[in-house]
């Protein structure tokens, strides 16, 4: 919750003692003022020290962790795009679940993507690379969603580029949500708006254009960055500034989470296959079953690619020093190594 101390206003979440907080050049009533967010910049901050410092370097982040890091990072906003389309189905961008809608949010992310060579780009060839070919039936139904969610997406992609939008990404977020929330419900359900809202494309954007919300010049994705809450037509404007400075202080943290996770699952690799032939797959096998977080001798085979059989031989080799775990032969092999990481505020 927000409040005052000593003529600052803070946030309760965090000790206003010891901890960043939120300070208001004038009354915080008023959404459309000035804010300075402390532990906003500071988290800001700590994604551009890790940017130049780690992920832009080949020598300590190389082309196999930034792909790891990339498959992840999708995996991440597909798992946001089903929640915000309220689809149930589909928890693996790369199983044949949900194959219509999986391969629309693909098409939608690659149409806004600023290179088509980059990180991200790559990544959605991976996954269509080992993700199995969809039906007829399938790819006529992409294309309905697809042309239906073109529209919305260059629109809020207009509003986001706005000149006269904040500077503040509190701030800047408060007021691109606020153009885009559909100000009618249905028949006085303030609920009924978060039904058509852009949440989606909202959140498609902060993957692939950080910049257009104030969030990093670097082009690192930043998945779940709204709800869908925040379009109901019924909302607090102090429980929306709320909401959005948490949601964007955890966007900020998961991100440098997951840019230091990748170089750790990369050194328990080495300290424990150390003893491999230069011309082993089983390091790439892995980072891919890291970033996918499942995946079947199958789709393996297809994502190195390789033999089903040898891609089988690779996965089991894994589950033999506890990389993955596989109960039954009908399940996928699962990423079982975990990698615990936080960025505590000082």
């Amino acid at each position: 919750m927000m409040g005052y101390l000593n003529g600052r206003l803070v946030n309760s979440r965090f000790d206003a003692d010891s901890r960043p907080g939120y300070q208001l050049t004038t009354d915080g009533a008023d959404m459309t003022l000035p804010v300075h967010s402390a532990a906003i910049a500071f988290r800001q901050g700590q994604v551009d020290a890790l940017a130049r410092t780690l992920f832009a370097s080949p020598a300590l982040y190389p082309a196999e962790m930034r792909h790891c890091f990339a498959l992840r990072a999708l995996q991440r906003a597909w798992d946001q795009y089903r929640e915000d389309r309220a689809i149930v189905t589909g928890k693996s961008l790369i199983s044949v679940e949900c194959a219509a809608e999986r391969d629309a949010f693909l098409a939608l992310l690659a149409s806004i993507l600023p290179t088509p060579h980059g990180d991200m780009a790559k990544a959605i060839f991976r996954v269509r690379q080992t993700a199995i070919r969809p039906l007829a039936a399938e790819a006529a139904a992409t294309a309905v969603i697809v042309d239906a969610g073109a529209a919305e997406l260059a629109r809020v992609r207009d509003v986001a580029m706005s000149p006269n939008l904040p500077a503040d990404p509190a701030l800047r977020l408060l007021t691109i949500v606020g153009r885009l929330r559909r100000s009618a419900d249905v028949d006085g359900d303030p609920l009924s708006a978060t039904a058509s809202s852009p949440c989606w494309a909202v959140n498609l954007l902060a993957v692939a254009e950080p910049a257009l919300f104030g969030l990093s010049a670097h082009p690192l994705p930043f998945p779940g960055l709204v709800r869908r809450r925040l379009f109901r037509a019924d909302r607090d404007p102090e429980t929306d500034r709320d909401d959005v400075v948490e949601l964007l202080l955890e966007a900020f943290h998961e991100t440098l989470c997951e840019i230091a996770r990748v170089p750790r699952a990369a050194a328990a690799f080495g300290e424990s296959f150390d003893k491999l032939r230069g011309n082993s797959r089983l390091y790439p096998a892995w980072m891919l079953l890291f970033g996918f977080g499942s995946m079947t001798p199958s789709q393996l085979a297809r994502a190195l690619p390789c033999t089903k059989a040898g891609a089988a031989k690779l996965l089991r080799a894994l589950a033999v020093h506890h990389f993955a775990a596989h109960h039954s032969p009908v399940e996928p092999f699962k990423s079982t190594a975990n990698f615990p990481v936080a960025f505590p505020f000082p």
